[in-house]
């Protein structure tokens, strides 16, 4: 069987963070995760490093405002099937809110109102902005959510936009039946670009860097020694992924991970299904249990 989605190939490009004090955030970013700071024109900033970009706005804090998630699109012919895939179902598009795609760039609200966009990377910020050198790699790979209405957003996620299902989580419950608290999703062969987690309210959960294998997570783990940013979980092992990572906090209290060898799936692997415990979610140890 092969992947036959529209949205395959898109791949994670940038997202937006919001917070009351974007200066501190914009510092934070730049000295904890290697990168460059540049002021743009609507007055937010532009976070940037070797295959990570990131904006930082003036807002709610970013513990509850992640406004969008931007995915990149390999070819203008891509992106209009895509766009033409959309309308075909009804679709609204609505104008790109980032400067950092060219013309053409869209964006759909989710049902929790989070949106999310689809384009091909301008030249606004392309480059790598003269990032320290030194530093391990770190490409901005997955982005996750949590939210109160996991059935609406599976079902938008899926049937609308076309994420592939890769691992569902499950809860026994006291009834004996089962409830779904997380769903992970690829729109390439690695095993996630995108996920969300069963929570009391919508919000943001955390975004991830991927690195290339064990002793970057130990330098970048270093790195934060360096600055005194504790790690806030981990080290680890995923069980979804089975990926190695640690997680920090922003001075918003938003979770950011440093993740590396996160698996690849074949094509035709079949949805798996692990259980609501610590264990799946950390195979070394306590886990982040959000609901």
């Amino acid at each position: 069987m092969t992947i036959t989605s529209p949205l395959w190939g898109a791949e994670l490009d940038h997202i937006r963070l919001d917070s009351t004090d974007p200066t501190q955030m914009a510092a934070f970013y730049r000295d904890a995760f290697a990168m460059t700071e540049q002021a743009l024109a609507d007055g937010t900033v532009l976070l940037r490093g070797p295959d990570r970009r990131l904006i930082i706005g003036p807002g709610a804090d970013a513990g509850s405002s992640q406004p969008y998630s931007a995915f990149r699109f390999a070819d203008q012919s891509r992106l209009d099937a895509y766009k033409a895939h959309l309308t075909s179902q009804g679709v609204n598009l609505m104008p790109t809110p980032t400067p950092l795609f060219a013309d053409g760039a869209f964006a759909v609200a989710d049902p929790d109102g989070r949106r999310m966009v689809f384009g091909l990377v301008s030249d606004t910020g392309n480059a790598d902005g003269g990032a320290p050198s030194g530093h391990p790699p770190g490409r901005l790979q997955h982005v996750v959510v949590a939210t109160a209405d996991l059935a609406a957003m599976m079902a938008f996620y899926e049937e609308t936009l076309g994420f592939v299902a890769t691992d569902h989580v499950l809860r026994d419950d006291e009834d004996g039946g089962q409830t779904l608290t997380a769903v992970f999703y690829r729109s390439t062969p690695e095993h996630h670009s995108f996920a969300m987690f069963l929570s009391d309210a919508a919000r943001p959960d955390h975004h991830a860097y991927e690195v290339s294998c064990w002793n970057d997570i130990r330098d970048w783990a270093d790195h934060m020694a360096t600055l005194e940013i504790n790690l806030w979980w981990g080290p680890g092992r995923h069980g979804p992924g089975n990926n190695l990572f640690f997680m920090v906090e922003d001075p918003d209290g938003y979770k950011v991970e440093i993740s590396a060898e996160l698996e690849d799936m074949a094509d035709d692997d079949p949805v798996r299904q692990w259980p609501h415990n610590e264990r799946s979610l950390n195979l070394w140890g306590p886990g982040w249990m959000r609901v």
